[in-house]
C-alpha cells in the first residue's frame, strides 16, 4: 500500500536561490514521497552561483525556472517553508490545516554576493531539508 506524497512548497522573496536549493533538495532525498515545488513574490533568473554550488554536490537544477507563488499550490500543500523572514508579513496567511515553517536564512545574494556565502547556504539549507524530512516521518536517503 502507497501513502500519497507529502506536498512541500518552498517560498522566498525572488525564488532564485534559497528556495530554488531547498526544493532540490526535497527531491533529491525526499524521492518520490514528496512533491516538492518553490516560488517566489518576484521572480527572476536564477542566480548562476545557485546552479553551480548545487552543481558541485551533484544536483543539475540548470533547467528550472523561477516561479511567482501560485495560491492553488500553496493551497494544496502540506508543507509550507518559508526561507527568509521578510515574507512574514508579505506571503498569504498559512491556512491551520497546512504545517507553517520558518527558516530565517540570510539571502546569500545581497550586496556583491559571494560563491562562498551561497555554499554556506546550501549547506544549512541542506541540514533543515533532512531535519524536515525526519520531523514529518519521510523516509529519506543519507548519501552526501
Amino acid at each position: 500500500m502507497s501513502t500519497k506524497p507529502v506536498r512541500l512548497y518552498f517560498l522566498c522573496i525572488q525564488n532564485r536561490c534559497r528556495s530554488q536549493i531547498a526544493e532540490a533538495y526535497a527531491r533529491y532525498y525526499g524521492g518520490e514521497q514528496v512533491i516538492a515545488e518553490s516560488a517566489g513574490l518576484e521572480t527572476g533568473d536564477i542566480h548562476p552561483y545557485t546552479i553551480e554550488v548545487m552543481k558541485e554536490v551533484g544536483i543539475d537544477i540548470s533547467t528550472r525556472i523561477s516561479k511567482s507563488i501560485d495560491m492553488q499550490t500553496f493551497m494544496q500543500s502540506n508543507v509550507i517553508v518559508k526561507l527568509c523572514e521578510q515574507l512574514n508579513e508579505k506571503c498569504p496567511v498559512v491556512p491551520f490545516a497546512i504545517k507553517n515553517v520558518q527558516w530565517d536564512i540570510a539571502d546569500p545574494l545581497t550586496h556583491e554576493g559571494r560563491l562562498e556565502d551561497v555554499r554556506s547556504a546550501r549547506d544549512e539549507i541542506r541540514l533543515k531539508i533532512i531535519e524536515l524530512l525526519r520531523e514529518l516521518n519521510i523516509p529519506h536517503r543519507i548519501n552526501q
